[in-house]
């Protein structure tokens, strides 16, 4: 049952849709958690980044318009702020429009329970709302949760210092742990190696992170991880491949060609 030409979906409620929005691209899986190797991949390139060019490619996309057991989205947003788990909704907001004061988009929040904040993040303008209507009661979430979430749990039990980088789609998420507790989270433009590789260095050292005993994990886009991967070695003893979740091939073999935020949330049952 492995690959898109070689699953009908005759069945959708036992399905689930997990879907990732960015400016260039939707890209999804579907899967059903009854079933190994069920795992369906794709991905619908954008016109633009307007709300109407979003709207075409998902209406153009049968396969993500059935009424799915449950659907879950995430939404690449530049403009958020971390907070405590425990501050309030409307305080969030509050925060968030101060930081982005001309930013007149559509407020969210996403809790990050297992490192104890909650990241409050602008989305364009309609787009939440294109979203509940077009979706069965989707569940919504920042592009940085699954990645922390899943770091958190998975690695960071002792007390050792890591930096987490995911590279693609010119970005880079960057998370940074001491002592096991989140220390940052943020997302830098991704134009080449060498700026890459400046955000990183600048960010461990601003996190006080040990050059010799500290780890820098590194995934996402394979020339580019190779490439930053050879020049951070030369600052930094422990830079490694991060470690993809064997768990994740119960999904599918074609799991790891996927979006890696997508098959994290999709382990976060």
């Amino acid at each position: 049952m492995e690959g898109k030409n070689k699953i009908d979906i005759q069945h959708p409620e036992a399905w689930e849709l997990l879907v990732l929005v960015e400016d260039e691209q939707v890209s999804y899986i579907l899967y059903t958690p009854s079933v190994d190797g069920s795992l369906i991949t794709g991905e619908v390139e954008r016109a633009d980044d307007s709300l109407q060019a979003l709207e075409d490619a998902i209406y153009d996309t049968g396969e993500l318009l059935n009424e799915y057991k449950r659907t879950r989205v995430i939404v690449h947003s530049n403009h958020f702020v971390l907070l405590p788990l425990d501050t309030p909704d409307d305080d969030c907001t509050l925060l968030l429009h101060e930081a982005f004061p001309d930013d007149d988009g559509d407020v969210a929040l996403s809790p990050m329970a297992q490192n104890g904040v909650k990241i409050a993040y602008l989305m364009p303008r309609g787009l939440q709302a294109f979203l509940g209507r077009t979706f069965n009661y989707p569940t919504l979430y920042h592009h940085l949760s699954p990645l922390c979430e899943h770091f958190k749990q998975e690695q960071c039990q002792d007390n050792r210092s890591r930096m987490l980088l995911n590279l693609r789609n010119g970005h880079m998420d960057i998370a940074v742990y001491c002592d096991g507790s989140l220390q940052c989270a943020n997302t830098y433009p991704l134009s080449n190696v060498d700026d890459a590789v400046y955000y990183a260095l600048n960010v461990w050292r601003t996190h006080g992170l040990d050059q010799l005993n500290d780890e820098l994990q590194i995934t996402g886009n394979h020339p580019l991880c190779a490439a930053m991967t050879t020049k951070l070695r030369e600052f930094v003893k422990h830079v490694m491949p991060f470690a993809f979740p064997t768990a994740a091939m119960r999904l599918g073999r074609n799991a790891i060609q996927a979006p890696l935020e997508l098959i994290l949330l999709a382990l976060c049952e």
